[in-house]
């Protein structure tokens, strides 16, 4: 399996945020923090208030903050949400794709069923519990 890099930089501002729920930061802070461009944090944190993840608040004293404690956010939450456009293959797409070997098939039940558990093991997990020691991003 493998996640896009907006969904991989997603991850990084939702655990940056998650290490100490309570303080704002600004896109600037995240953006250095985690070693992605401001614009590009400037999209994610977009989407990531549209999903309900985060809170933004513009001017002075503004920032991003978590909209729901650590413990209320699931990784697979955040995945499915980032990646909802994304097929594994080809004929995984909402369209059906191109595959020339579809319907008959094999392996699309076997990745099918690797995706699953994938997602399973996402599910199962918070973002409290991906939170450590993370000085090199919370250092102020």
């Amino acid at each position: 399996m493998r996640l896009l890099a907006s969904t991989d930089f997603a991850l990084r501002v939702l655990l940056t945020l998650g290490e100490a729920p309570e303080r704002r930061r600004s896109t600037e802070e995240l953006a250095v923090g985690i070693g992605v461009p401001r614009n590009h944090v400037q999209k994610i944190v977009q989407d990531l208030a549209a999903a309900g993840l985060v809170r933004t608040q513009r001017g002075a004293g503004g920032g991003v903050v978590l909209a729901r404690p650590p413990e209320a956010i699931r990784i697979g939450e955040v995945v499915r949400r980032l990646e909802a456009d994304q097929a594994l293959v080809e004929c995984f797409r909402a369209d059906g794709g191109a595959c020339c070997f579809s319907p008959t098939c094999r392996l699309a039940g076997v990745l099918g069923r690797a995706q699953d558990r994938f997602m399973a093991v996402l599910d199962a997990t918070t973002l409290a519990a991906c939170l450590g020691t993370l000085p090199h991003i919370v250092a102020e």
